[in-house]
């Protein structure tokens, strides 16, 4: 059995057709808007209260402030000394280690220095030499005084011997400054502490070669004086 599309029963069931799609196309519209007002809705009720700002509120109290900031800091001692040697050679002993309480002038190692021991004794030999010319200079000119009144000298002969005499004890005077000088180097090679401390670091053992002055290298001891400390503290500006 067909049906007429074009009959008026068919008709009649499109548009019936058509009004309950639209009413459901509504519907769902409606709905949807709905549900987006009152989404809206609570986000405003949310919101509106985040919008009011919190305050601490306090009692005014009438006291002094105390401003404070902790910074690190470090305590070194107040007296420091790095020793070095004054001669060079090999260390040939040491007596005291970090942590070692020691005294003013105390010994606290020993230098072997070989070269200055042999430029000490060429120093005094030279100066023994040194002394037995003028020794004999003198002698002369004592002896040409004598003959003065016999005529058997002139005074020109004994102006010579006085300026060769005063030469020579010139050459004994720079001698012995030598001598002493290399002397006084000589009792470098006893390493001692300047003040009362505590050996606080130790650079050096038996046998190192040792090179004089402070120019290069660590020192190869520091006495340090704890008695007393300093306090370091880095301040910023701000």
């Amino acid at each position: 059995m067909s049906t007429d599309h074009g009959s008026p029963v068919f008709r009649q069931k499109s548009g019936i057709f058509a009004v309950v799609a639209g009413i459901a196309a509504v519907l769902v519209v409606a709905t949807g808007i709905r549900a987006r007002e009152d989404s809206s809705a609570k986000l405003r009720e949310w919101t509106d209260p985040q919008t009011i700002p919190t305050v601490a509120v306090v009692l005014p109290d009438a006291k002094v402030l105390n401003a404070t900031i902790d910074l690190p800091g470090r305590f070194e001692a107040y007296y420091r000394a790095p020793i070095f040697a004054r001669v060079s050679g090999y260390l040939k002993s040491w007596s005291a280690d970090i942590g070692a309480r020691v005294k003013a002038g105390q010994v606290i190692a020993e230098i072997e220095a070989p070269d200055l021991d042999q430029q000490l004794l060429q120093a005094r030999a030279d100066l023994a030499s040194q002394q037995a010319s003028a020794k004999l200079s003198e002698a002369t000119l004592t002896r040409r005084k004598s003959l003065i009144a016999s005529n058997f000298v002139s005074m020109q002969e004994i102006d010579e011997r006085t300026a060769d005499f005063s030469n020579k004890k010139a050459a004994v005077n720079s001698r012995q400054a030598n001598v002493e000088r290399l002397e006084a180097l000589a009792g470098y090679k006893n390493i001692t502490v300047p003040f009362d401390g505590v050996v606080t670091a130790r650079d050096t053992d038996v046998g190192a070669l040792i090179n004089a002055g402070g120019g290069t290298g660590p020192p190869m001891f520091v006495d340090s004086d704890i008695s007393k400390l300093r306090v370091y503290v880095n301040i910023t500006q701000s």
